[in-house]
């Protein structure tokens, strides 16, 4: 951590300053929100906000600000590195995405890190990450103008006639009467876009399928909360992200080209603590309370795991 940080954060927190990069600053805890602000100020990331977001910067930084105080991981995570909150909202700002949880557009999500010490030795570190929310990504695809048609359904019992895995021709026939579909059990999901180009692109996923995507990506024993509450909900999520994030379009690629080096001068500044890249997670994964676990970018669950 640099000497001007250091000095910013001191400031901050009105207390004696930390011994070592990672260590709890005295009294900071109290108020993370003050330690942000001013590492915010002092080291010029507000005039960063600003040139992205012009008049609605304020209002932006705000939000960071308000989730860091709702979030207690995030809030020791303010204290002990907030240039990882700072390039993790950058990063959501570049894409003009909102940070609030219940939105689902973007996350700053709060992990554990291993940092090692003046001395060689390695300590836990609270840090906070990126990461893109479906949402995001049906928001970025669509700001592209290159779509016609994005859409994902869960597809019913009776109504798929034949997929071909190879040409990835779908023939289902829907049920029309809604009632009587309702009724009818889940057997998959389909997704689907079409370019103004007339390019078109499906992909189909069974009930089995999705269950063996489920366990591959299970962090743990146990289903996480959301499979375990929501199973198709998830699934459509799943569709969404699979359609959007491995075969479509999306305007961050060209943005990133642009304010990539906003990003590069607030990473150089972070002490060497890492930022996950989008798509190392995602927001199926996530839960009030998780954590993520740098080392191997797992959600690890703070509540008890069960079936």
């Amino acid at each position: 951590m640099s000497n001007n940080m250091t000095n910013t954060i001191q400031r901050a927190a009105s207390k004696s300053p930390a011994t070592r990069p990672g260590a709890p600053i005295a009294g900071a805890s109290r108020n993370p929100s003050a330690v942000l602000s001013a590492v915010m100020d002092g080291e010029g990331y507000r005039k960063r906000f600003d040139e992205l977001l012009g008049k609605r910067s304020a209002q932006f930084v705000s939000s960071i600000i308000s989730l860091v105080n709702a979030t207690p991981e995030l809030a020791k995570a303010a204290v002990e590195a907030p240039q990882t909150i700072i390039v993790a909202g950058l990063k959501a700002a570049m894409m003009d995405l909102p940070v609030e949880n219940s939105l689902g557009y973007a996350y700053i999500v709060p992990f554990k890190n291993s940092v090692k010490d003046a001395q060689g030795n390695y300590t836990k570190r609270n840090e906070a990450a990126f990461i893109l929310g479906w949402r995001g990504m049906l928001q970025l695809a669509l700001r592209t103008g290159a779509y016609r048609t994005i859409n994902v359904s869960d597809v019913r019992e009776g109504e798929l006639r034949s997929y071909n895995r190879l040409t990835e021709e779908v023939d289902i026939r829907w049920t029309e009467d809604e009632d009587e579909r309702d009724k009818l059990p889940i057997v998959g999901w389909v997704g689907y876009y079409k370019l103004v180009n007339g390019s078109e692109k499906t992909i189909y996923m069974s009930r089995k399928a999705m269950e063996a995507h489920e366990r591959r990506n299970r962090k743990g024993q146990y289903m996480t909360k959301g499979w375990r509450e929501d199973f198709d909900g998830m699934a459509m999520k799943t569709m969404y992200r699979k359609l959007l994030g491995k075969y479509g379009l999306m305007s961050i690629e060209y943005q990133y080209r642009t304010d990539l080096a906003i990003v590069d001068m607030a990473q150089s500044r972070m002490d060497g603590a890492p930022v996950l890249p989008a798509g190392t997670l995602d927001d199926e994964d996530l839960l009030d309370g998780d954590i993520i676990d740098a080392a191997t970018g797992e959600v690890i669950s703070t509540e008890g795991q069960g079936a």
